[in-house]
């Protein structure tokens, strides 16, 4: 079964990205293909302040009231106060966060166990010790500072989801993109220490400002997102074709030269690698030695080991292996849809090339908290026709409650 699901699982990444550059061809005039009737285009929406606002507010809210849940389901007693001090416990020193932590008070050294953190890219660390420095005044840690980096960033992800979706969707679909985003499953990540609320605010800025065609701010805030995570590289994808299609209608002005900065921010890393260690890519040796034995594996291969170690370790297996076998499947399923039902050319390219990127690493025991970051498929769930996209946002809720009980419980989702 393992073996048929990861073959499988790659064939369709496969096909999804034959069929997906076949569309590119078509959209940007380099193959022949028979014109097609366009379709009328759904009436817009730009949200105002007051919405926006909401959508911040509403993020934040969902998510703490998810994690009350969790907590609530643990029957611990002790009221508010004993609940702060599960979420500042959880949220403050699961999984990568101590790093983070590290990191932002010590920042990289070159020899001793420390340095394997080199595999964590700056930009997180860098903002909390900013955030410390000015907050320092007022007695506030190290944590408190990740933590109001990471809940400022969040909020702000929902109001820019918002601006973002309401580019291409109307008013109920835009409101459903920024839903779907507060009740994914492993969206309570968004509130730790980790780089998920500020990788997001980023990713969706830098796409917002390329769909207005303004592209020194969106190739700034690509380049911030490179700094941030591997991931935000895949920004590159959709900003080139965005510019392409652009220049094809003669949109395009010296400005398009910034697009070039997310390549030149991950230059940067690499130089820091080169500097610490001799070697621009040392973190590769990191990444693929203990704890994180992560390497580049085909897809197939992938799937099949999360199949593998789900029968090893049940005890893991549904909030690691099994969610990140049915993500993956969910997310190939949204794609396709996406790309038959026409959604944006860009989404799909940005979508496919995360998605692969996050599958393409081996040994993945965080696969949920990744593809937290692949906001198209938001944007494609809230295309869906309005009773499914609302029955996704509710499976959505579900799960996420059941895997913020997990969470509260100390198991080891990370």
């Amino acid at each position: 079964m393992g073996v048929f699901l990861g073959h499988f699982g790659g064939g369709l990444m496969l096909l999804f990205v034959a069929l997906l550059a076949l569309r590119c061809a078509k959209r940007l005039g380099l193959v022949f293909w028979p014109a097609v009737p366009a379709r009328p285009a759904a009436p817009r929406w730009a949200p105002g302040p007051g919405a926006l606002a909401l959508a911040a507010l509403g993020v934040l809210a969902a998510q703490c009231f998810f994690v009350w849940l969790g907590w609530l389901d643990l029957g611990q007693s002790g009221g508010i106060d004993a609940f702060l001090r599960c979420f500042w416990e959880r949220f403050t020193t699961a999984g990568d966060s101590p790093h983070y932590l590290l990191l932002a008070r010590q920042g990289y050294v070159a020899e001793g166990d420390a340095a394997k953190y080199i595999v964590f890219y700056p930009l997180y660390p860098l903002a909390v010790r900013l955030v410390h420095t000015l907050l320092s005044p007022f007695s506030v840690s190290w944590e408190g500072a990740a933590l109001a980096v990471s809940w400022l960033c969040w909020g702000g992800a929902g109001a820019a989801m918002l601006a973002l979706a309401g580019q291409d969707l109307p008013k109920e679909q835009a409101v459903c993109a920024v839903a779907l985003m507060a009740f994914y499953p492993f969206g309570f990540f968004a509130l730790g220490v980790f780089t998920e609320s500020l990788f997001l605010l980023l990713c969706l800025l830098c796409m917002y400002f390329a769909r207005r065609g303004r592209w020194l701010p969106a190739g700034v805030l690509g380049a911030l997102a490179a700094l941030c995570r591997n991931q935000g590289l895949v920004l590159l994808l959709p900003l080139v074709y965005l510019w392409l299609r652009a220049r094809r209608q003669q949109k395009q002005g010296p400005a398009s030269l910034a697009l070039a900065l997310p390549l030149l921010a991950w230059g940067g890393y690499l130089a820091l690698n080169a500097r610490l260690f001799g070697d621009p890519f040392a973190f590769m040796e990191f990444q693929s030695a203990p704890p994180w034995y992560q390497s580049v594996k085909w897809i197939s291969e992938n799937l099949t080991q999360h199949w593998q170690m789900a029968l090893e370790y049940p005890g893991l297996a549904p909030f690691l292996y099994h969610a990140q076998l049915v993500l993956y499947f969910a997310a190939m399923a949204l794609l396709l849809w996406g790309l038959w039902k026409q959604c944006p050319t860009h989404w799909l390219i940005w979508g496919g090339a995360y998605l692969g990127m996050c599958y393409l690493a081996g040994w993945l025991i965080s696969g949920g908290r990744y593809v937290f970051g692949c906001i198209p498929l938001f944007l494609i769930g809230a295309s869906l026709p309005r009773p499914a996209r609302w029955l996704l946002a509710a499976v959505s809720a579900f799960f996420l409650w059941k895997m913020g009980v997990y969470y509260m419980q100390g198991q080891a989702i990370m």
